[in-house]
């Protein structure tokens, strides 16, 4: 190994041009990939999964549980790699997510899903379909429809006949998400007076209208030597074609649809609304992305196409107006990073120069830096992986920089040296290579394997699973492809630079800053050094009292992002019904928009038309945009600012309000299942016992401190109108069933019976009921049905019609259904307002026979992450261990070392507890680069005292000597690490929230690990050494080093 190293060095200093060359190459590749490296705000953190998605207008919840929800749960049982199936299933829509292990990839699930979609037994003209390939992240575009002259529904016809078609060609969209306006239709409203005076059912006029809009082909004729297609055209073109359709024909008398109905346009029953600033009913479309696509790019293709759309497709007077643009965010982000990246560079250029005082060495130093970023962007793109903010605002430079700092100082010392033995003048004609190879050859040793090592303590960050592994690993991966370019940078640029430019007038300057630092370290070593024992036992308290402290330290899963926009969600009584609930959502909007600091909001009520969203009308959804915290009068924070909406809201009783962040929010819904980041799932077959317990767990969180946004999901508040038909009075009628039921399904809900075009377009023709013979239980009681001798019996005499409360939702989790209670934590660490929250629901709640409980979301991920770190970071300090006993090769050296981590982390701990952080993934992660860099000390300091007694000084001296010359490069890269990330643990720029723990932890625990490196290690070495290396006469036994 150490031979390998040694070969590096002297290949590189042979061949110079040649390492020019590939750095050459190295930068311009670096730099095609920067440029194509998609670059996201948000890492996309959910696993894989596959959504089913089955719509069966007009039918009641339980009914769409048992014929669809669970045939398609059987029929995914087989699928291989699954961890769930959820289910919510609600009037008329079943949404089923098929959940898939980690690095499953997307289309191996969706294939098998497909394959098994055909096995499962639906009712007919029931076709599920699988969501396009998108996850929770992938919302990157919203707008608006505006048009002064058109109605909402010639605008929903618009959207969905021209501009969905048109967006969904740009390359990287996976789907069109079209909310609020009126689907357009035609009505056929049928008068049961007049079908009773002609004596005709509502069912003959149906067929009639089926049967009577159809062309035909009667193949090819032969006339005149030319060949003819026969075609016979019998398709309805317009409203008074349909009207004039011959019912039936009474002696020699057509009936005409119009004799029977009124013809006329119409629209489906709405299943949401939207509202935009002070327009009540808007059209809204939201852009969704495949997964994996590169944001930039499909944003800026989609802007071109709406561009085009605008200039030349749509009419004159419709205009899509964009509401919500991805690329603001990832923008701003962006920004926030190269903002803390420059300033780190900058910092950490400058701390050289002070240091050395000589700019041939910073240079040296400086070049390092861009060269080891654009390194791990080649990397980044051969994986395919894509930056985030996460993983570019935790590269500090400072770790990356040192191994060249330890090279370019170690030579520079040595010509010093040597000039100085030699004098000037015959040093500058003298050849310096082999001093130089020598140097950095020695040098390399201890640099290979410190960044080894920093690599190496990044493995648990690997190892993690699910959302922290897709959040975290970016990181890792990032920064130890920064590490190997810095590492591979460093044997062979650094000596071939140093070799060109440190030629002539090499002396160390006497530097006042650096002559300072050096006087005060000595004496301060000095007087440790008199009062030894007392030194160690006091550095024995210390850790032990700091990582004691380590349990009183809050912790979360992942700090909260913040994307300069709020999303509020509002839950209202379950039964209420559209009407009502777009006035309060009106209402709402209004007073948001009373703030000075929101710029915009639009509010969504319902669901959008392709079920894409399992919600009914109880479901108000506010997307709040808010103008950058900087530029606020009021000087609110945003946290005080939500307290201030929530206040202003909670004038509207019997609503719960739940306040999130646009992705976030979709994110946690992606994780826990339900609506809100952490859920308790009551599992239980009867719904109404799971909602009493869940009443109960509910009133038992209320008292815990912290458990914000809390609610029971309700299950049960649906008010159903039943209409059961009675077996006994059918028979004695002579009434096929089947004819009542279609008579209910068309005459009240609405039947269609065939399509009429428009050019491209085509829409349903609707046969039902006037309003005014169906709008209560009094004339539904009255709709007549034929019976089997021609006579007319009403519903009344054949079924009793009554009215219940039923299921509204049903989720089911793994084949069990299950009632939720939602909350959020806010104001206190989540770790100990759950495990508060766990042991008040045990003590009080006794579950029945059957039932049982499951806490998920946020909670679940912090766990298992808490307890792989728990598994993986001693096997990481073991690996550690072993890389140091093959560089020392002996086990007491690199036990002495690894000393170095318990007061890195207490520094750590103590940096967390000031600043009022809370222990996260992210401060987790913090820690274990720490433990890297300090290492690195602990091995030079080492190395140097060993070289020391090589040359025979007493051990006394040689300790003096290492802590001596170590001082400068000690305190400089700890002071480069920790400055240079000094912007990122100061800045408050979006997406600083996860790097500012990680800064922290780094800059505290480097400032505890540098004082222990310089003053206390090397007093133990010593005392190992005094026992160890000596016989009892006092002489060194040379073997043993």
């Amino acid at each position: 190994m150490h031979k390998f190293i040694d070969n590096i060095v002297a290949f590189s200093l042979k061949n110079k041009f040649f390492i020019f060359f590939c750095t050459v190459i190295a930068v311009i590749a670096g730099a095609v990939s920067f440029k194509h490296t998609p670059i996201d705000a948000f890492p996309d953190v959910t696993n894989t999964k596959v959504t089913i998605i089955t719509q069966w207008a007009g039918r009641s919840a339980e009914e769409v549980e048992k014929f669809i929800t669970i045939p398609i749960e059987i029929a995914m049982n087989p699928v291989q790699k699954k961890t769930d199936i959820r289910s919510t299933t609600l009037f008329g829509l079943s949404v089923i997510n098929v959940m898939f292990e980690d690095r499953v990839d997307d289309f191996t699930a969706r294939q098998q899903v497909y394959n098994l979609l055909n096995d499962a037994d639906l009712p007919e003209g029931v076709t599920p379909e699988v969501q396009p390939l998108y996850g929770p992240t992938g919302e990157i575009y919203r707008y608006t429809l505006r048009s002064d002259r058109r109605s909402v529904r010639d605008l929903k016809t618009i959207q969905d006949w021209v501009i969905e078609r048109n967006l969904r060609s740009v390359s990287g969209v996976a789907d069109i998400v079209s909310f609020g306006g009126e689907v357009k239709t035609f009505e056929v409203s049928v008068n049961p007076h007049q079908l009773i005076n002609y004596g005709i059912t509502s069912l003959e006029l149906y067929d009639a209208i089926a049967k009577s809009n159809i062309n035909v082909g009667g193949d090819v004729i032969t006339k005149s030597s030319q060949a003819y297609v026969v075609r016979g055209i019998g398709l309805i073109n317009d409203l008074d074609e349909l009207r004039n359709i011959v019912v039936k024909n009474i002696n020699g008398t057509p009936i005409l649809v119009k004799n029977l109905a009124d013809v006329h346009e119409s629209c489906l029953p709405r299943l949401g609304q939207v509202g935009r600033m002070d327009e009540n009913d808007v059209v809204q479309g939201i852009v969704v992305m495949r997964k994996g696509e590169n944001p930039g790019e499909v944003i800026a293709n989609l802007k071109d196409k709406i561009e085009e759309l605008n200039q030349n497709v749509l009419p004159e007077d419709v205009r899509i107006i964009p509401f919500y643009d991805r690329e603001d965010l990832v923008n701003l982000a962006v920004k926030t990073v190269t903002h803390n990246l420059i300033e780190g560079i900058l910092l950490v250029t400058y701390i050289v120069l002070i240091f050395m005082a000589d700019w041939r060495t910073t240079v040296i130093v400086a070049v390092i830096i861009p060269l080891a970023l654009l390194f791990a962007f080649i990397c980044l793109r051969v994986m395919g992986m894509s930056a985030n903010l996460l993983s570019m605002g935790a590269i500090d430079f400072g770790i990356i920089i040192d191994g060249a700092v330890v090279m370019v100082e170690g030579v520079f010392v040595a010509l010093d040296k040597k000039a100085k033995e030699v004098g000037m003048p015959a040093f500058n004609v003298m050849s310096k290579m082999g001093l130089i190879r020598h140097t950095a050859k020695d040098k390399a040793k201890a640099v290979f394997f410190s960044k080894l090592i920093i690599i190496t303590a990044l493995i648990p960050i690997f190892s993690f699973q699910k959302v922290e592994g897709k959040m975290f690993s970016p990181l890792a991966y990032t920064l130890g492809f920064a590490l190997l370019g810095a590492l591979i940078f460093t044997l062979t640029l650094v000596p071939v630079m140093s070799s060109m430019l440190l030629k002539k007038n090499v002396r160390e300057k006497n530097n006042r800053f650096v002559h300072f630092i050096n006087q005060k370290c000595t004496a301060l070593f000095d007087t440790f050094y008199a009062h030894r024992k007392l030194t160690i036992g006091l550095a024995t308290v210390v850790a032990g009292v700091g990582l004691w402290l380590f349990s009183f330290l809050g912790t979360e899963f992942l700090p909260q992002l913040n994307e300069g926009s709020i999303y509020i969600r509002a839950t209202l009584p379950q039964s209420i019904s559209l009407d009502e609930s777009v006035t309060l959502a009106n209402k709402m909007r209004k007073k948001l928009l009373t703030f000075p600091e929101v710029r915009q909001v639009l509010s969504q009520t319902g669901r959008p038309n392709d079920g894409t969203d399992a919600t009914g009308f109880y479901n108000i959804e506010f997307h709040v945009d808010i103008y950058p915290e900087k530029d606020w009068e009021s000087k609110l924070t945003k946290l005080q600012l939500i307290d201030k909406m929530q206040e202003d809201l909670s004038i509207y009783p019997g609503i719960d309000f739940n306040f999130s962040q646009p992705i976030t929010d979709n994110v946690e819904e992606a994780a826990s299942g339900v609506k809100g980041s952490i859920a308790v799932k009551v599992f239980g077959k009867d719904l109404y016992e799971s909602e009493k317990l869940a009443v109960q767990i509910d009133k038992i969180l209320n008292t815990v401190q912290g458990i914000e946004d809390l609610g029971v999901i309700r299950n049960i508040g649906q008010p159903e109108l039943r209409i059961e038909l009675n077996e006994r009075q059918l028979a004695r009628y002579g009434v096929a069933k089947e004819d009542v039921q279609s008579i209910i399904e068309m005459a009240i809900g609405g039947k269609s019976a065939s399509l009429l075009y428009e050019d491209e377009r085509k829409f349903n023709i609707m046969v039902r009921y006037s309003e005014e013979f169906r709008q209560n239980e009094e004339e539904i009681g009255k709709i007549l049905v034929p019976a089997m001798d021609g006579t007319m019996v009403p519903i009344k005499e054949l079924a009793d019609i009554t009215t219940i409360t039923g299921p509204l939702l049903i989720f089911r989790d793994n084949h069990a259904r299950f009632c939720a209670v939602k909350f959020s934590v806010r104001g206190r660490d989540m770790g100990t307002a759950v495990a508060e929250a766990q042991k008040k629901v045990n003590a009080s709640v006794h579950l029945p026979a059957g039932y049982s409980l499951k806490w998920t979301g946020d909670f679940e991920n912090q766990q298992r992450a808490s307890k792989r770190l728990a598994q993986v970071v001693p096997i990481s300090i073991a690996i550690i261990f072993i890389i140091l006993f093959i560089l020392f090769s002996n086990a007491r050296d690199a036990g002495l070392v690894l000393l170095n981590v318990p007061f890195a982390a207490v520094g750590g701990i103590a940096a967390l507890l000031i600043t009022g952080f809370n222990f996260s993934i992210s401060a987790g992660i913090g820690f274990i680069a720490l433990f890297g860099i300090c290492i690195q000390n602990g091995v030079i300091m080492i190395s140097d005292i060993k070289a020391n007694l090589k040359l025979g000084s007493p051990l006394q001296e040689a300790t003096k000597e290492g802590v001596r010359s170590r001082i400068r490069p000690v305190i400089m890269t700890a002071a480069m690490a920790a400055i240079g990330l000094l912007p990122a643990a100061m800045s408050h720029g979006i997406g600083s929230e996860s790097q500012r723990p990680l800064a922290i932890v780094i800059i505290g625990g480097l400032i505890g690990a540098t004082f222990f490196a310089l003053f206390i290690f090397p007093l133990i070495v010593e005392v190992v050494y005094e026992r160890m290396l000596y016989d009892k006469n006092g002489k060194l036994l040379q073997r043993r080093i």
